[in-house]
């Protein structure tokens, strides 16, 4: 990927480059989403995209208080007519929307607090690992707003609609064990290691054949629709994964007890 100045995120790779860890990068600000913050994500990503030797993102948070408190409230103060709330909202939401579409899995190492769009934020990924410590919480109703940023789509596939409801509609503030019990997070990780634990995770992830991660991912995410289709299409890309010289590789790697070396073909 090629080497981009950002202002408002930090880039790292991993495991000989095979995870990329993004970090929302606005410390004193409590990681706030801006407009700018939006458009480096999303060109990252559109970059990341194109990578084929990429097994899995994991986006994380500077500090270690927060993931981010949501939208830069200052900043977006200076939205007055409908028009320019509509644009703000598809704009993430167009961003959320390429996060669940990336073709690697996207991980959250929720290294603090999630509010507001913070929380839907996170939402968009395919998982989230968050720090015990953590509060989390839709707090849009409070200041009269609704969720912009796909939240209420991603809450509605989670959660029970009476659990989604209730926390839009009071605003509460619930803590890492009741963020799990409830379905927002999927681990909560020892305070100060959201981060280790995603990227033990990602490392897990990316142990393994990339055509049969990204095929599960593709497969778990397409629509239902026709009973017939939907057997044809997982026929179809079991078919696909089982020919494949990585399937191959796989085997022989567990048959020799040696790790594999897998090319994505």
């Amino acid at each position: 990927m090629p080497r981009t100045t950002h202002s408002t995120i930090a880039l790292e790779r991993h495991a000989d480059g095979r995870i990329l860890v993004l970090a929302l990068n606005r410390p004193a600000l409590h990681n706030a989403i801006n407009l700018r913050m939006i458009d480096e994500i999303g060109g990252v990503l559109s970059q990341a995209a194109q990578d084929p030797g990429l097994a899995c993102l994991v986006i994380t948070g500077t500090g270690e208080k927060t993931f981010t408190s949501g939208g830069d409230l200052k900043e977006f103060a200076s939205i007055r007519t409908r028009e320019a709330a509509e644009e703000m909202s598809l704009r993430m939401q167009r961003l959320a929307r390429a996060i669940r579409r990336a073709p690697f899995p996207v991980l959250a190492a929720m290294n603090g607090d999630a509010y507001g769009g913070g929380l839907e934020f996170s939402l968009a990924a395919d998982a989230r690992v968050v720090d015990e410590r953590a509060k989390l919480g839709f707090l849009q109703v409070t200041i009269g707003v609704t969720p912009a940023w796909r939240g209420i789509s991603r809450a509605r596939e989670l959660l029970p609609r009476s659990t989604a409801l209730l926390l839009m509609l009071t605003g509460d503030v619930v803590d890492a064990q009741q963020a799990l019990a409830f379905g927002l997070v999927d681990r909560v990780a020892p305070a100060g290691c959201a981060l280790e634990v995603t990227l033990t995770i990602a490392r897990r992830i990316a142990s393994h054949p990339p055509l049969a991660v990204r095929a599960i991912k593709r497969m778990l995410d397409a629509p239902s629709g026709d009973e017939d289709e939907a057997l044809q299409r997982e026929a179809s890309s079991f078919a696909g994964s089982w020919i494949s010289e990585d399937h191959w590789e796989a085997l022989a790697a567990r048959s020799e007890r040696r790790a594999g070396e897998y090319r994505g073909r």
